[in-house]
């Protein structure tokens, strides 16, 4: 009975061998033709992701020999925008800066440059910008004691989460009223 049982699996591989060969015979060319679309299409995402790691890799360097004093390197380096953008907002020349996210950096260094109350309010009340706003409230309290605006100090370091080192700092400007 065992040996009846193999020669029927048997049979049945073989049968669905011959099937699979039919239908590899019948569908040949349209399978040869998916199998090359997808190896082309791997190929050529593996193309692109080379390409874009070439340049930013000379962008990157780029930017480190402009840093470094060669600006002959300064026209690669435009290729990248963010990267140039980076570079703008190192050398102070902030008007020039047009990538989204050093927006935020821009407007907070431009902020704590005026350094007064309007424009740090300003930069604190927009609400594009989220990382800095524990920094500006700082300098704010500290103009706000400067002015004798305790209260209004007191809120403001309210504000700042209690996780956050700057609690620290407002918490010891308003106990001991540093003000210079």
């Amino acid at each position: 009975m065992d040996i009846k049982e193999e020669i029927k699996k048997d049979e049945e591989l073989l049968l669905h061998v011959f099937k699979l060969e039919k239908f590899f015979k019948k569908y040949k060319k349209p399978i040869i033709a998916v199998l090359i679309v997808i190896f082309s299409f791997l190929i050529g995402y593996q193309l692109l992701s080379m390409y874009k790691d070439y340049k930013l890799t000379k962008a990157n360097n780029a930017l480190e020999e402009v840093i470094n004093g060669k600006k002959d390197s300064l026209e690669i380096l435009k290729e990248d925008k963010k990267l140039y953008d980076l570079y703008l907002l190192k050398e102070g020349k902030f008007d020039k800066i047009t990538t989204k996210a050093l927006e935020e950096i821009k407007a907070y260094k431009l902020a704590m440059e005026k350094g007064d109350i309007k424009s740090l309010e300003a930069y604190l009340n927009n609400p594009n910008y989220h990382v800095l706003k524990d920094s500006v409230r700082v300098a704010l309290i500290r103009l706000y004691l400067q002015k004798g605006n305790r209260k209004k100090a007191k809120v403001l370091a309210e504000e700042i989460s209690s996780d956050s080192k700057y609690r620290e700092i407002a918490t010891y400007l308003l106990h001991y009223g540093i003000v210079k």
